[in-house]
């Protein structure tokens, strides 16, 4: 039976880590779709914010021009659901499980470490921010070494990717973020942070293995923001950081 066409229109934003996840959904599943670009600094229009998203975010999808798909996650899984032939998602429940799980992780504990990190500005608490970070990717090491192994071709547990040689949605849900992790050493290089090779952190093997082959993806090199890009966004991210500071000084 042939997949019945939608028309998708996809509301992003290119430096937006959440919306990365619906960017690469389509390029993962070769989605024919519209694609509209949100300025997230400025007041949003209120079209968007009448007919497409109240709270103002993205991505959001709208489908045949009524339907709307709010959320990163939740974009990107009905993107993968439309199309089952891309890979994205285990058929085994196991690792599906495993996978919601290593995004969930990410979110809660990874994420956050990783962002205290990268917006150190005392020079007498970046020394512990930037251990906690270190530590935090051991654990994501550990759980990466941990992949359950199935059968199906390209998910044997051996990487490089999270379930082995196939590329799927926790690679691709975590794949703005892994772009993300150099970023910690260009801002804080100042500070003393510098990221360890795999030499000099045998616990961080399998996460720099796993990071190295999601950022090398096809589809996250050419639809994701640069490296140069990320750093022009992340200093106006400081500078707004050290304007609340200053603000709160006085």
């Amino acid at each position: 039976m042939a997949a019945i066409a939608h028309k998708l229109t996809l509301y992003y934003n290119r430096g937006c880590p959440f919306a990365a996840r619906a960017v690469l959904a389509m390029a993962e599943t070769k989605q024919v779709h519209e694609a509209i670009h949100i300025d997230l600094d400025t007041p949003r229009p209120d079209w968007f914010l009448k007919e497409i998203n109240p709270y103002g975010q993205v991505p959001a999808l709208k489908i045949n021009d009524k339907d709307i798909v709010l959320e990163s996650l939740i974009v990107a899984e009905y993107l993968a659901d439309l199309h089952p032939e891309s890979g994205l998602l285990p058929k085994d429940p196991l690792q599906r499980a495993q996978t919601r799980y290593l995004i969930q992780h990410w979110g809660a504990r990874t994420q956050p470490a990783q962002h205290k990190a990268s917006f150190s500005l005392d020079a007498t608490d970046a020394p512990q921010r930037h251990q906690d970070y270190i530590t935090e990717l051991e654990k994501v090491d550990k759980l990466l070494r941990g992949a359950f192994k199935t059968q199906e071709p390209g998910l044997d547990g051996k990487g490089p990717f999270f379930l082995g040689s196939r590329f799927t949605f926790a690679d691709l849900a975590l794949a703005s973020f892994l772009t993300r992790v150099p970023l910690v050493e260009h801002f804080q290089k100042d500070l003393g942070f510098k990221f360890p090779t795999k030499e000099e952190n045998p616990k961080l093997a399998r996460f720099i293995e796993w990071q190295d082959a999601v950022v090398h993806r096809d589809s996250v090199l050419t639809k994701l923001p640069t490296k140069e890009e990320l750093i022009t966004v992340y200093e106006k991210l400081i500078k707004w950081s050290e304007y609340s500071l200053n603000e709160q000084a006085h």
